[in-house]
């Protein structure tokens, strides 16, 4: 049986295209952080102020992401954080979670319309309504054509003879795997065909402007492990960047389309759109370079309005402000109707 397996697999790697010497694929990928498309289910029938009440009065789906389409538009993948269960009931509430975060199956539409390929699930709010939620979430998402991941379900984005694979994790399913992945990141790339593998992690400690020690620790590891590409998310709050043995990591983008805060502190609203464009040649992953787009996540305050935004000038300098005070490197200014385009990171040390 394993090696009709293997006859298989060794078949469908000839059939796949391959980069020609000399050519090179790139592939543009945009990351955003915590996307709540819902609220609390203990809000489910305020009149004022929640994810909800703010569908109803715009009267769509375009509204929530509209303002960033110029950028997850004309990308090849766009990929968010739903920290939300996607259910037309409260079925499953587990009672021991002080909050329990839900949106109607229809809000998948946010995502189709708002240029959203894939979103991982590998975060602290999956399972808020068990086992029904989930699996209603992942069924409303397959339906829909949108990608996901979350701890041993994998997805793969493929152009012009590359292959990525996206694995995300909360933080501590992320410990409970090292050991699986120790092995299934080499696995994906030796077998799968895999030119780059992604990890999207989400941990650290809330509302910390400075990434955790075990943040670092949990990340570098998966670099050291295979990974090509790490970003996470969790804090509410951006975190800095790291470049560690020729690849990136991100700590935290911080929140983005927020239905889990109906007014979010202050520190909250500052966060980014993170373009990554991977480039392979025929031995692989040559380099990646990020673009950093500075935003916030509503366009009013106190009360949020769910609907995230690309920001100028001071505001602009105020996110880049952030990020640099937790990354010991120095990074590229922002330049307006750019964003601040990063120095690319050569994968491979001979690489000029």
């Amino acid at each position: 049986m394993r090696t009709k397996k293997l006859l298989a697999l060794l078949v469908i790697l000839l059939l796949l295209p391959a980069l020609a010497a000399g050519e090179v694929t790139t592939i543009k990928l945009t990351f955003v952080g915590d996307c709540t498309l819902g609220g609390h289910e203990g809000w489910m029938n305020y009149s004022i102020g929640t994810f909800k009440v703010m569908q109803q009065e715009v009267g769509n789906y375009t509204y929530f992401l509209e303002k960033v389409q110029d950028i997850f538009a004309q990308d090849d993948c766009t990929i968010v954080n739903l920290e939300v269960v996607l259910a037309d009931s409260a079925r499953g509430l587990n009672p021991e979670r002080k909050w329990n975060f839900r949106g109607a199956t229809d809000y998948v539409n946010i995502l189709t319309q708002g240029s959203v390929e894939a979103v991982t699930l590998g975060n602290n709010h999956t399972m808020d309504f068990g086992r029904p939620g989930f699996d209603s979430t992942r069924e409303t998402l397959k339906a829909a054509g949108v990608s996901y991941c979350i701890d041993q379900e994998v997805f793969f984005f493929e152009r012009d003879g590359a292959r990525v694979a996206f694995l995300g994790f909360w933080e501590t399913s992320f410990r409970r795997h090292k050991k699986w992945l120790a092995t299934e990141i080499p696995r994906l790339k030796a077998e799968e065909g895999c030119d780059a593998v992604v990890i999207l992690y989400h941990g650290g400690r809330e509302y910390n402007v400075k990434h955790a020690k075990s943040q670092q620790e949990d990340m570098r590891w998966a670099i050291d492990a295979g990974a090509d590409l790490v970003v996470g998310h969790h804090p509410h709050v951006l975190q800095g960047i790291e470049q560690y043995n020729n690849r990136a990591i991100y700590y935290s983008l911080g929140d983005f389309c927020y239905g889990g805060n109906r007014k979010p502190r202050e520190v909250e609203y500052p966060t980014i759109v993170l373009g990554v464009e991977l480039a392979f040649d025929e031995h692989g992953l040559a380099w990646q370079q990020a673009t950093i787009h500075p935003a916030r996540i509503s366009g009013t305050a106190p009360r949020n309005n769910y609907q995230p935004y690309l920001v100028t000038g001071d505001q602009a300098l105020d996110v880049m402000t952030r990020l640099q005070n937790d990354t010991t490197h120095e990074l590229a200014p922002y330049v307006e109707g750019q964003g601040a385009v990063q120095p690319k990171l050569y994968a491979r040390e001979e690489t000029p």
